[in-house]
């Protein structure tokens, strides 16, 4: 079979890379609340740094999800749309999600360290994206939605995902943003952070440094490229 590139990754990357698919269909489809299930991942190492008191995150959680739900009713409608409304995109989706998934079982089944995983280069442009969505959520850049949610949307939609990303964050100050590396930002945003870094300098792998805790993504391409 023809393949673009081929991916080195362990098990961690791979379960990473079909959550972050996973996300990625459901907020395409309209499921805006994905957004605070993924956002509350960040819960441990905000206690942990002492930016928020367990209590205190579980309310801004609530109210994050009911703002959620509120701009579903309002940009959408209530509408969420199915596979087949995503057209190729959703196709393509379906298809690379459930390769990595069976990825994953092969590699619990032969209890491999590592994997290579043949890529075309649609496949990974669509894990570029589905990782960079799932670390920018978890830095409250909600406003990354606007760029894979398939529905015609006014103007009001980027700025009230914007207020939702501070009411998550709840940063005071509305000029400063998370960075990847703040203690407070969980840890698998970091990951995915890095496979993102790799997909965008596949030619100077040599010089990347991870700001996680996985080893680098080894990409290659193939000669008949």
């Amino acid at each position: 079979m023809f393949y673009d590139f081929k991916i080195k990754l362990e098990i961690a990357h791979v379960k990473l890379i079909s959550k972050s698919l996973d996300i990625l269909k459901s907020i395409s489809k309209g499921e805006l609340t994905r957004i605070q299930s993924l956002f509350q991942e960040n819960k441990n190492s905000y206690t942990e740094n002492k930016k928020d008191l367990p209590e205190i995150f579980d309310i801004r959680m609530t109210n994050l999800v009911h703002c959620l739900s509120d701009m579903q009713s309002k940009h959408f409608n209530n509408k969420t749309l199915n596979v087949l409304q995503l057209g190729d995109f959703g196709f393509l989706l379906v298809n690379i999600k459930q390769k990595f998934i069976d990825t994953g079982i092969i590699m619990k089944n032969k209890r491999l360290v590592y994997i290579e995983v043949k890529l075309s280069t649609q496949e990974l442009n669509l894990i570029k994206t589905a990782t960079s969505l799932y670390y920018n959520i978890l830095l409250g850049n909600f406003d990354c939605v606007e760029n894979v949610i398939n529905f015609n949307v006014d103007e009001s939609f980027k700025q009230d995902l914007i207020d939702a990303g501070f009411l998550a964050t709840n940063l005071l100050d509305h000029k400063i943003k998370l960075n990847i590396q703040d203690k407070i930002i969980n840890r698998k945003a970091k990951w995915a952070y890095d496979i993102v870094v790799a997909i965008d300098n596949i030619d100077k792998q040599d010089i990347i440094k991870n700001v996680g805790t996985l080893p680098k993504v080894k990409i290659t391409k193939n000669a008949k490229i």
